[in-house]
């Protein structure tokens, strides 16, 4: 898979897990332009402190490690995650705010930054199409890498939109998704890329759920290498489909392969007074446990969508529209009309499994 112009992907072994690659790098041979989207959760990791203030400079490089959530640990964890990305930019010759870093893991484990200070400039020296080599670095209870790619037409010109991302569990996104990186060579201005990456975000990381549970660390970051000019309505609106439909594939992946889950489920919300509405019960519905096990068992019990529904406050009556598709196929669809309105949105979720409690019961 071709990587956009001016980027270039590594991942090694550290020493942050037993076995598998662990650090991984993202290498723009210019200045990126990037955006980011960030947890709403207030105890953040220190990896997320840190990017959300380097986030606006330029971007030169981004570390992204697995097996460490770099989070809660010791009270020199900022201090220390700042010496890594200190040490990165050294090694590029830039400064430290443009160096951005992403994190994922166990919570509370202290951050061995020895480790990967060692492990960087062999890192740094095998940048090049290493998709593999990233994606595995960035993995957990994943069951696979997660990858979308869009190319984009204008005209004599091509656009290249990459995105790569991980989760499967601790997912319930209120910015992103757990770990995400979407790379282009588009040449757009920051604030409009801010913007269409939000609208992006709102249809896809922030429409998804696999548990419930807000994690301290999602993080997803858009970098443009500035290799194509995208001017005009039509480029910048071409360029945006590209990007969301980049963004919903990902977020698809995650929700498809939350943790032990057999079933991939499409909450479709119609018929509501306002788009806050809809996405309202489309969470309730796909955060309900109730609902999830019963699909997991492939019982069409729609007594626990009513209530889900009324949870939230959302009245509905007896002649309210509950679809259910077979239940005994891996991919399920829930459809409820609302009858009140013309608004609609779609949530993704995956079914409740012993599984689940079997890998967080032991997860540590």
């Amino acid at each position: 898979m071709k990587l956009p112009l001016g980027f270039s992907l590594a991942g090694t072994h550290c020493g942050l897990k037993k076995n598998g690659f662990d650090l991984g790098l993202i290498y723009c041979d210019t200045l990126a332009t990037g955006a980011g989207f960030f947890t709403i959760n207030k105890n953040k990791a220190y990896s997320v402190i840190v990017s959300q203030k380097n986030i606006q400079y330029p971007v030169k490089a981004v570390l992204a490690n697995s097996g460490n959530a770099n989070c809660f640990s010791h009270k020199k964890g900022l201090s220390d995650t700042r010496k890594i990305c200190a040490r990165a930019a050294h090694l590029l010759d830039v400064k430290e705010k443009n160096i951005l870093i992403a994190s994922t893991g166990i919570i509370g484990k202290k951050m061995p930054k020895e480790k990967i200070i060692a492990a960087l400039p062999s890192l740094i020296k095998a940048r090049g199409q290493g998709v593999n080599d990233f994606t595995s670095s960035i993995l957990t209870t994943d069951t696979f890498r997660k990858i979308s790619c869009a190319k984009v037409s204008l005209g004599k010109k091509n656009v290249t939109i990459i995105g790569f991302a991980k989760g499967a569990g601790m997912i319930a996104p209120t910015m992103a998704t757990m770990l995400a990186f979407v790379l282009t060579d588009a040449d757009i201005p920051k604030a409009l890329l801010k913007k269409i990456g939000k609208s992006a975000v709102e249809e896809s990381f922030n429409s998804i759920t696999v548990d419930g549970c807000m994690s301290t660390n999602d993080t997803l970051f858009i970098l443009a290498s500035k290799k194509v000019p995208v001017t005009g309505k039509k480029e910048i609106e071409a360029f945006s489909a590209g990007l969301k439909k980049v963004c919903l594939e990902l977020a698809k992946m995650v929700a498809a392969d939350g943790e032990g889950a057999t079933k991939f489920i499409t909450i479709k919300i119609r018929g509501a007074r306002s788009t806050q509405e809809a996405k309202k019960a489309g969470l309730a519905l796909a955060n309900s446990n109730l609902l999830k096990c019963a699909i997991y068992g492939a019982n069409p019990n729609w007594g626990r969508i009513v209530q889900a529904l009324g949870a939230v406050g959302i009245a509905v009556d007896e002649s309210t529209p509950i679809i259910l598709s077979p239940l005994s196929k891996k991919e399920v669809t829930v459809t409820v009309d609302l009858k009140q309105g013309n608004a609609a949105w779609n949530v993704y979720t995956s079914d409740l499994t012993p599984e689940y409690v079997k890998i967080n019961a032991e997860y540590s």
